[in-house]
């Protein structure tokens, strides 16, 4: 395993890894399927790795190993365990509001909510992902690779969601899966734009700008399609490591974040990309715009580098060798909450200055 394959494994919660064996294992004991099998109700639930945080209104909701979902009502003081009907890991979570939401993860699930987070359901699966994909295929070659993720079933992740407004949400994963839904989820497409022009590689990150969406993932991969999923481009990277986060800005620029301490800046629309200097070759995984505008980025550490001139330059800001990081939350009140390997913290605003 190369280094940018490893390091995807690690930062996203061992995605591929986990997912094989979680594939493997049901069918080599006699338990129940992790596609089938609810997850455990757990008082120690809020120690777990967790992979992705959200806001479903003024609800926190933060997701992550073996299908645990946790829900705060009172901004992370404590934490409620939803009803999830899978165990596998999950690894984005989105809410188009305080009521309807969606989350993904591995063996190419989607679960859905209808009541900010407390209660799930499944809408898609492994199996489901690859028929549908076979369902699509026409060319000859296309075909095969399709009858290919048949054969190999539900063992492929899902790695990020994003919410789109108008009952539109993407799904975006390993391998270049990359699936949508135009009613609610009552029905999902794959994305060919996107399941074509990414050459198999790992989605890791989804962003949208100035009506396109944006997309980031591992060698380099740097792509953008319009509105609709349709116009598909793919810009020249400026390097070819793995990007884990991107972050579009309420000044219209673009931050790629990735391995050994790589950022990028763009503020044309993805057309060109400029390296910002950080003192950290430490990988970078995770990003977020607080309140105020700052941006905030986290490493496998669990240092945190902020900056307050769009992304031009950084500072450290958090401590080092708190816990890896892998998801940041902006707060209501100019704070971030953390998820990572041991689970969750927060930052409060005096943390960030």
């Amino acid at each position: 395993m190369n280094k940018n394959r490893f390091a995807l494994a690690c930062v996203l919660g061992f995605s591929l890894i986990a997912a094989a064996v979680s594939s493997s294992s049901a069918a080599s004991r006699d338990v129940a399927d992790t596609l089938e099998q609810p997850a455990g109700i757990s008082a120690l639930a809020s120690r777990l790795a967790f992979n992705a945080a959200a806001m479903a209104g003024e609800r926190l909701v933060v997701a992550g190993m073996r299908g645990t979902i946790l829900y705060s009502d009172d901004q992370g003081l404590h934490w409620q365990q939803a009803s999830v009907p899978v165990t596998v890991s999950l690894t984005g979570v989105c809410f188009a509001d305080a009521a309807n939401g969606w989350a993904v993860g591995h063996r190419g699930v989607i679960l859905a909510t209808r009541d900010g987070g407390a209660h799930w359901t499944r809408q898609m699966d492994g199996v489901q992902v690859a028929q549908s994909i076979l369902q699509v295929r026409q060319d000859p070659d296309r075909v095969d690779e399709a009858r290919r993720l048949v054969a190999e079933g539900a063992d492929k992740p899902f790695l990020t969601v994003q919410c789109m407004g108008d009952g539109r949400v993407l799904a975006l994963g390993a391998y270049g899966l990359a699936f949508s839904t135009q009613n609610a989820g009552q029905s999902w497409q794959p994305v060919l734009a996107l399941l074509d022009g990414s050459d198999s590689r790992h989605l890791n990150a989804v962003q949208v700008l100035g009506g396109r969406v944006y997309v980031a993932g591992e060698q380099g991969a740097l792509l953008r399609v319009n509105n609709d999923l349709q116009g598909f481009t793919r810009f020249a990277s400026p390097y070819e490591g793995s990007f884990f986060g991107l972050l579009a800005t309420r000044n219209n620029s673009l931050l790629a974040v990735g391995l050994r301490g790589h950022v990028f800046r763009s503020v044309d629309q993805g057309a060109s990309w400029q390296p910002v200097s950080l003192a950290s070759g430490k990988s970078l995984t995770a990003a977020t715009e607080l309140r105020d505008g700052s941006l905030l980025l986290a490493d496998e550490s669990g240092q945190g580098w902020l900056s307050r001139d769009d992304g031009r330059s950084f500072r450290a800001v958090l401590p080092e060798e708190r816990f890896p990081l892998i998801a940041l939350l902006a707060l209501p009140d100019g704070g971030s909450l953390a998820v990572g390997t041991h689970g969750i913290t927060r930052f409060p605003p005096s943390a960030l200055r």
